[in-house]
């Protein structure tokens, strides 16, 4: 039986507050069961907790629902599994119970697995390390683990929710708070950069040199959509090639940045080349740019390179005489893309692209503008010029 303690802090938790439909919500719905432990992982305040709270609201009306929040001040000295056992206390398996940030909790694993293994109850889990669905978690859980990557809004979402328009998501970004008060989008920013870094990588990781972690965050923030290279990191930052590997590691693990490789069939030539590195969040690349002028053209190829990151997309990018910007692949399919914010298109989108598709033997590429959706063939390619906000708000493919 619950405490009168554990009553209080769920009853407390189990406040209601204003919440909205995110796309994600229907393809997780049908997982949520005893066989099975949901997990929903991401950046900090993508809302996670949200999607995890708008699934308990989703159980039949006769069954128990509770939602547990790990970061709770009055629980940091009580973080262990006998915890989860004492909130789980009671369900059966048709009851369904959500640890919040779960990764705080040293063997998780080993008692949700014995969760579903006994049928105790229906467990969601959320995390904000990347390292949650690990293959060292996924082997501990038997295979019972099924993920779900919540990320910030997408386009399509924060236009849904917000009524606002596509350059006010450029400058915004899709965090939902941020984008609910965007008044409030320095500090709101700020917090969540300095949450990541210091709750998700330095206490977790114990880093001596914090300022050098900072300044590689930073400088990758700032140098969003460019390519990157050891090399040049360590020309810049003065940092060793260790070093700089690792931070990367931990950068991309707490959600502030992912990577976008070169495509190449061969595995030695794409890890030798520079990377291109791009930002999470686009306002969190506009809190950490210094810069006064804005650079629309490399917001909007940041808002692509999120895009396909929410629709499930492999990314990558290709350079030989001429560039494109992106390689999405899906399965054995490759679609090459070029990003111009223009309503003419230079004929170097075009030259890129056909470049790629006769070296590697594809027949459609696309170019994302400003100007309306067309379709062109040359040399036996067809070539799609898409308008870029009309793709945004498709539904996902």
């Amino acid at each position: 039986m619950l405490s009168r303690e554990l009553s209080d802090l769920l009853e407390k938790w189990a406040v209601k507050e204003t919440t909205f439909k995110r796309d994600i919500e229907d393809e997780i719905m049908p997982f949520v069961s005893s066989k099975n432990v949901v997990f929903l992982y991401g950046p900090r305040r993508s809302g996670k907790s949200v999607v995890a709270i708008r699934l308990l609201e989703k159980m039949p009306k006769n069954t128990l629902t509770r939602y547990v929040n790990l970061e709770d001040p009055k629980l940091a000295d009580l973080l262990n599994t006998d915890l989860l056992e004492a909130f789980a206390d009671g369900l059966t398996s048709r009851d369904t119970i959500v640890f919040d940030e779960v990764q705080l909790v040293n063997g998780w694993e080993k008692w949700v697995r014995k969760a579903v293994d006994t049928r105790q109850c229906q467990v969601i889990v959320t995390g904000s390390s990347a390292k949650l669905l690990s293959s060292e978690f996924a082997t501990s859980l038997g295979g019972r683990g099924i993920g779900f990557q919540i990320l910030p809004f997408s386009f399509i979402e924060f236009h849904r929710i917000t009524k606002r328009s596509f350059d006010d998501y450029l400058n915004i970004g899709g965090y939902p708070e941020v984008a609910l008060n965007p008044e409030k989008k320095e500090k709101l920013l700020e917090s969540y950069f300095e949450l990541a870094l210091i709750k998700d990588i330095i206490t977790r990781y114990r880093i001596r040199d914090s300022a050098a972690l900072r300044n590689l965050a930073l400088y990758l923030l700032t140098n969003s959509g460019k390519h990157v290279s050891l090399k040049k990191i360590r020309a810049v930052l003065g940092l060793s090639y260790d070093t700089i590997r690792q931070f990367l590691n931990y950068l991309e693990s707490s959600f502030l940045i992912f990577q976008v490789p070169f495509f190449s069939y061969s595995l030695k030539e794409s890890l030798s080349r520079p990377r291109k590195v791009f930002a999470f969040d686009l306002g969190m690349q506009q809190y950490a740019s210094k810069s006064f002028t804005e650079d629309k053209g490399r917001l909007v190829e940041a808002a692509v390179a999120i895009e396909l990151k929410h629709r499930k997309f492999e990314t990558y990018y290709w350079k030989n005489s001429k560039e494109v910007d992106f390689v999405a692949k899906k399965k054995t399919s490759l679609l090459p893309i070029n990003v111009c914010y223009s309503k003419k298109l230079p004929k170097r989108e075009k030259e890129g692209l056909l470049e790629f598709c006769k070296r590697n033997k594809v027949r459609n590429a696309t170019i994302f503008y400003s100007g309306k959706t067309s379709k062109a063939t040359e040399e036996n390619i067809e070539i799609e010029n898409k308008n870029i906000q009309e793709w945004l708000t498709e539904k996902n493919q």
